[in-house]
C-alpha cells in the first residue's frame, strides 16, 4: 500500500469527534475541571507532572506554583462517601456497596520526595489530594502525613493561603519541569510519554504558515479530511482561547515511560491532552 493511500485510509476509518463535554473527561474524570479552576486563579499550573523513578516514572495529575511555593495535586473522582481506617482509605457508595481504596497520600508523598531529590528543590512542596466529585462526602481529616485532603471547592482558598515565598530559596523554574503527554486513537489512550517536540508547523485555512508552541496547549482534537488529504486541528490553549489549523504530515517524537522512543503521526490520532 503506498503512503498516500495508507494516509487516506488511516483518516477515512477515523470517526466524527465526540461533544465537547467527553473530550474534557480525558486523562481522568474531574480534572478538566479542575484545570480550569485552577488556570483562573493561578499563572504556573502544570499538568501531567512526572518525575524519574528507578527504571520508571512517578506521575501526577498537576503541579501549581504560587508565591514560589509548589504544589503537588492528585485529583480523584470517588463518589459517595470516603473515609479511612488507619492507613487504608474507603468508599461507601449509595447502593450500599463498601470498598477499600489504595490511599493516594502515600503516592503523593512518594512524588513529593523525588520530586525534591531529582530537582535539588529547596522551595517548599505541599502534597495536596482533591476530590472532585460533586458527589462525595469527606469523613477524613484536612491532612494526612502532611498531605493535604480537600473536596475541589476548598482547593484555591488553601492553596492561596498555603503559599508563602521563601526567603532563602531561589527562584522556582517552572519549565525544567518534566511533564506527560497523552495520544488516544478510537476513544482510548495508546500512548502516553514526555514530548520531544516543543513546536510543530501547520497551515491556515488561507495556507499561511503557523508554528505552534506545544507547552501553551491545553489539549488537541484531529478531524480527518480525507479527500482533502488533510487533518483539522481544533487547539485549545491553556489560556482557554482557541484555533483551528490544517496539518498534512506533523509527527511527534515521544518518549515513553517505559523508556522506548515512539514516532506518532497526526493522521493516526484523535486527541492529545497536553
Amino acid at each position: 500500500m503506498s503512503n498516500v493511500v495508507k494516509t487516506m485510509w488511516n483518516r477515512s476509518r477515523a470517526t466524527r469527534l465526540p461533544p465537547l463535554e467527553e473530550i474534557e473527561q480525558f486523562g481522568a474524570d474531574g480534572e478538566e475541571t479542575v484545570y480550569r479552576m485552577l488556570c483562573e486563579n493561578f499563572d504556573c499550573v502544570i499538568r501531567n507532572v512526572v518525575v524519574p523513578h528507578k527504571k520508571l516514572y512517578l506521575e501526577k495529575d498537576f503541579m501549581v506554583v504560587h508565591k514560589n511555593t509548589v504544589f503537588i495535586l492528585e485529583i480523584k473522582n470517588w463518589k459517595g462517601e470516603i473515609g479511612c481506617e488507619g492507613s487504608n482509605f474507603y468508599q461507601n457508595k449509595a447502593n450500599g456497596v463498601r470498598k477499600t481504596l489504595k490511599s493516594p497520600v502515600g503516592t503523593t508523598n512518594q512524588f513529593v520526595e523525588r520530586m525534591r531529590d531529582f530537582y535539588n528543590v529547596t522551595q517548599k512542596i505541599c502534597g495536596v489530594v482533591v476530590f472532585a466529585e460533586p458527589d462525595c462526602t469527606l469523613s477524613l481529616p484536612e491532612q494526612m502525613d502532611g498531605v493535604a485532603l480537600l473536596p475541589a471547592q476548598k482547593m484555591i482558598t488553601y492553596i492561596k493561603n498555603a503559599a508563602r515565598v521563601e526567603k532563602n530559596a531561589e527562584e522556582f523554574d517552572p519549565f525544567r519541569i518534566l511533564r506527560c503527554t497523552r495520544f488516544y486513537s478510537r476513544d482510548s489512550e495508546f500512548c502516553k510519554g514526555i514530548l520531544a517536540d516543543c513546536f510543530f508547523d501547520c497551515d491556515t485555512a488561507d495556507g499561511a504558515r503557523v508554528r505552534v508552541d506545544t507547552g501553551s496547549l491545553c489539549y488537541l482534537s484531529v478531524e480527518p479530511q480525507p479527500l482533502l488529504m488533510r487533518d483539522k486541528l481544533l487547539l485549545t490553549y491553556i489560556n482557554g482561547a482557541t484555533d483551528v489549523f490544517y496539518n498534512r504530515d506533523t509527527v511527534f517524537t515521544v518518549g515513553c515511560l517505559d523508556g522506548t522512543y515512539q514516532k506518532i503521526a497526526l493522521n493516526r490520532i484523535r486527541h492529545i491532552v497536553f
